[in-house]
């Protein structure tokens, strides 16, 4: 698979970009509920620091995960050939669509199911889309919610199937109907894993595939879909555990072993630093998005991917040391933050490395066996056949019968005391 290099666009890209963001057609945006309400889902101005030296950063983010997306959105111009709205209440169909609207030049809104959130309506008219493409059924957006979505485009689309593995098979067949050299597989029920790799997908014009994961075999629609595209090479996201080697072995055998990879860690984040570690020499800007909640990455997935930018998926407190390591080797000069404080606080923002996990505890020290009592005793000294087979039981194993108390070699002491049977 190609890797990607790019250093000159991204350095250019996000410094146009934060300025677009603080331009007075996005300098405020109709909320769902009264203006003075702290429920009004606001964008908040984007914050950047001059001092790339010290690492540049900036947020992208708003006071819910449409507005969040919202804020995303604006690093587009008016004008653009697609937007994408997907449900913000659930991941699936929004994991194939992030590098569906990256490859096509758009970006991806979220929405509920049943309302359009205000926000995002002004969002679409200031963006001008020539098609909105939904991806999803009715259960994810409602017929409501695409009836008035139809109204602020020339052209809409559903893209939709029984579940949510044809729903990524019905997106991918639309926006990739001039085939595909490369693929992602991903689990469609581990949002993580897959949305390093959208990002990745984005910028390299691939596809994301969703599967079960669990399953021992592939199911034959996205082996034909596979075919129809024309796919030659593919990178499998997460583990055995998420993708199961027999998915593996299937597609080896449709593409040759040789072609097929898997980028996986020993969790998310690892698996995140494996995906982005397989797939960039270069990104001097980085995004990064939390691993706990799937929301505010989504939009963030397709905007990377535009630009050829890398995602890690981190916890939301702390950054790993071995992804500040890996983003210095890319040659990053700033950090996009997808999401607000609540989903990546203030120590995401200075690169804060995660504190080292504690040490496994130290194994209590076996007591030390008893000292060898030699002949010190005989059956005499014991009471009952019971305290002599006891003695016995406890030394016999260190210093075998120093006593000579088992005349006949039965490893049964003192037979001739009170109590042996």
């Amino acid at each position: 698979m190609p890797r990607l290099a790019t250093r000159t666009l991204i350095g250019a890209f996000v410094v146009a970009g934060l300025t677009a963001l603080s331009s007075p057609a996005y300098a405020s945006l109709p909320a769902d509920v009264a203006p003075d309400s702290p429920a009004a889902p606001t964008v908040e101005a984007p914050v950047e620091l001059d001092a790339l030296a010290a690492g540049g950063w900036s947020r992208l983010a708003g006071t819910d995960r449409f507005a969040t997306a919202v804020a995303v959105s604006r690093e587009y111009s008016s004008g653009v050939p697609v937007v994408y709205v997907a449900s913000g209440e659930n991941f699936p169909d929004a994991l194939s669509a992030a590098p569906a609207a990256a490859l096509q030049g758009g970006p991806l809104l979220l929405t509920a199911r049943d309302s359009l959130p205000t926000i995002v309506r002004q969002a679409i008219e200031d963006l001008a889309p020539s098609l909105i493409v939904v991806p999803g059924g009715t259960a994810s957006v409602s017929e409501a919610v695409y009836n008035e979505l139809a109204t602020l485009a020339p052209a809409i689309r559903r893209d939709a199937g029984a579940d949510r593995f044809a729903t990524s098979r019905a997106v991918n067949t639309a926006a990739f109907a001039d085939g595909a050299d490369t693929a992602f597989i991903a689990a469609a029920s581990n949002f993580p894993d897959a949305l390093s790799a959208s990002a990745v997908a984005g910028g390299t014009g691939s596809p994301v595939l969703l599967v079960n994961g669990g399953a021992p075999s592939i199911d034959s629609q996205t082996l034909a879909l596979i075919d129809q595209l024309g796919v030659t090479s593919i990178t499998i996201a997460g583990g055995t555990a998420v993708v199961s080697s027999g998915i593996q072995n299937q597609l080896s055998n449709a593409v040759g072993s040789s072609n097929v990879r898997r980028l996986a860690g020993d969790d998310r984040y690892r698996t995140s630093q494996a995906v982005n570690r397989g797939s960039f020499d270069a990104s001097p800007t980085v995004y990064l998005a939390s691993g706990n909640g799937f929301a505010d990455a989504l939009a963030g997935a397709a905007l990377a991917g535009r630009h050829h930018a890398a995602l890690y998926v981190i916890p939301g407190t702390c950054v790993p040391d071995y992804d500040i390591a890996d983003m210095r080797s890319l040659g990053m000069t700033k950090h996009v933050l997808l999401g607000g404080p609540v989903s990546l606080s203030s120590a995401v923002e200075s690169l804060t490395p995660c504190a080292a996990p504690p040490a496994p505890p130290t194994p209590p020290t076996p007591p030390a066996p008893p000292a060898n009592p030699g002949d010190t005793k005989n059956c005499g000294d014991f009471a009952t056949w019971r305290e002599a087979q006891e003695w016995f039981d406890r030394y016999y194993p260190l210093y075998g019968d120093v006593a000579k108390l088992d005349q006949d070699n039965d490893r049964i002491a003192c037979e001739t005391l009170p109590g042996h049977l």
